[in-house]
């Protein structure tokens, strides 16, 4: 699914008109047609349609007369300067005044107090209403009859379907333009909008659909801002396939650099991940202090200590992919080890925990390795990274980790609800897992599933792509039954996952 702003909505429209020559009016009809789909009309028969005089207004208008089609109950209230009503919205205005639909003008100047009694109580005897109050195209703060027709919606709803975007957001950065109507669900066209991304933003939004309305592909992807929402079809493109004739050489080489002292459980994790991910062999280096444990611990994994000097040069010679950090601790040491995997290795290293933790005062080692390195950072990692705080990185996290990732020549995997993944140019969006999965261990899990994809010959991004789907999705399924979701349900559960998944591959 694409993401997009409200510049892309504009520019989208214009190719519509200018490069196809079809008209505003005819996509408008096809958003309603596709937004009459969502309206429970099944369910529901009061309807109060809430327009302003732009376009999004005009949905609003067509929304009425094809509700009053289907026998519903509907009235409409226009909010604003009827003078200055579009085109398209003026011509769906004559149709429901010949349809005699009832309608009344709530004016930006004026005294509205009866209008807006009437439209309080038309609410509240409602099923539903329909906000088309603004569009993509808002960014001025609303006041005046704009916020008192908001707050009113707002205080006397029953369920409100916004049309596009909820009145008040700025589709492109999420902002809240002073007051916002609260939807219960968006109605949103060809793509889901950027500014739903900002997490103030989601108890506005509600659930959100996207529905096509008849947009040429071709024009679609002219003009993608290459920001999308990972899909399980994506997931299933990309999964390599067993078949028959595979060896475990077919399936990767990986090493991880994880644990020390105190934290055999970070290193035992991300290695089992990668074992259960599919990875054909996996060898762990770690503090002699602890190979054994962890040897007696990972069965189908080799280990290594970091004295074993030959060893772990030619494991590093030898790799497809590294796993770098999980438990190591903050400290020189662990950063002297980074440079050496970095200097020594040829192959994809994804950096995890400790190993973003080292470099908080000095991350120009990253320049240095350009197109091989992923870094897994949470929102206070990033911070440190960046210098930047961490509300700004909150608000911000598209923005910050593509910026980032550019500026280094590395991919950044953004953790978070709805995780963001980019290489600075094309960005994924991941719309699984849940807070069942609040726990410790679930990063370096992940880890251990991209190391794998990567080994395996996935390309890197696609392989950050897959694995914190597939990390997310086995977390949700879990949810369904467990109060908490621990890294080890996960790591029971990847084998079965991507046997399903590799099973309707085949099919």
């Amino acid at each position: 699914m694409r993401i997009g702003t409200s510049m892309s909505t504009k520019r989208l429209d214009q190719a519509c008109v200018d490069e196809y020559k079809i008209p505003l009016i005819v996509m408008m009809e096809n958003a309603v047609m596709s937004a009459l789909k969502h309206l429970d009309i099944n369910l529901y028969d009061k309807y109060v349609v809430v327009s302003g005089v732009g376009n999004n207004g005009g949905d609003g208008l067509a929304i009425a007369r094809q509700l009053k089609a289907r026998n519903k109950n509907v009235e409409v209230f226009i909010v604003g300067n009827i003078e200055k009503i579009t085109p398209c919205s003026k011509t769906n205005l004559e149709i429901i005044k010949a349809m005699k639909i009832p309608y009344k003008i709530i004016h930006n100047n004026g005294n509205n107090y009866e209008v807006l009694e009437y439209l309080k109580r038309s609410i509240q005897n409602s099923h539903i209403v329909i906000d088309c109050i603004f569009g993509t195209g808002l960014e001025r703060e609303i006041k005046g009859i704009f916020k008192e027709v908001i707050d009113i919606i707002n205080e006397n709803k029953n369920l409100v379907y916004s049309i596009d975007v909820p009145s008040g957001i700025n589709a492109t950065t999420g902002e809240i333009l002073g007051v916002c109507v609260k939807a219960d669900k968006t109605i949103s066209f060809e793509f889901y909008k950027r500014g739903f991304l900002k997490y103030e933003t989601k108890k506005y939004i509600g659930n959100v659909v996207v529905e096509h309305i008849g947009i040429p592909e071709d024009i679609l992807r002219k003009y993608d801002d290459k920001e999308y929402f990972t899909s399980y079809n994506f997931i299933k493109e990309n999964i390599k396939n067993k078949n028959k004739f595979s060896f475990k050489s077919d399936y990767g080489k990986i090493t991880i650099f994880a644990g020390s002292a105190g934290f055999t459980g970070a290193a035992y994790i991300s290695s089992e991940s990668a074992i259960k991910s599919g990875s054909g062999l996996v060898t762990l280096v770690c503090d002699e202090e602890i190979q054994n444990i962890l040897s007696a611990k990972l069965h189908e994994a080799m280990t290594a200590n970091y004295k074993e000097k030959e060893r772990v040069h030619k494991l590093l010679q030898s790799s497809n992919a590294i796993g770098f950090g999980c438990g190591m601790g903050d400290n020189k040491f662990t950063l002297e080890k980074l440079e050496y995997v970095l200097e020594n290795s040829t192959c994809p290293v994804v950096i995890d925990a400790d190993g973003l933790n080292v470099l908080k005062n000095d991350n120009s080692i990253l320049n240095q390795y350009k197109g091989r390195i992923i870094i897994t950072p949470h929102l206070g990692e990033m911070s440190r990274l960046t210098g930047k705080s961490i509300s700004y990185i909150r608000d911000n996290r598209m923005d910050v980790a593509k910026e980032f990732a550019k500026e280094k020549g590395i991919i950044v995997l953004l953790k978070g609800y709805e995780t963001i993944i980019t290489d600075g140019e094309i960005a994924y969006v991941n719309p699984t897992g849940n807070s069942s999965m609040a726990n410790g261990g679930m990063g370096d899990c992940l880890l251990g599933i991209i190391v794998s994809f990567i080994g395996q010959g996935m390309s890197q991004l696609n392989a950050v792509v897959c694995a914190s789907y597939i990390h997310g999705y086995i977390g949700e399924n879990l949810s369904k039954k467990l109060y908490t979701v621990n890294a080890t349900n996960i790591i029971d559960e990847i084998p079965r996952t991507m046997k399903k998944i590799n099973i309707e591959i085949n099919l």
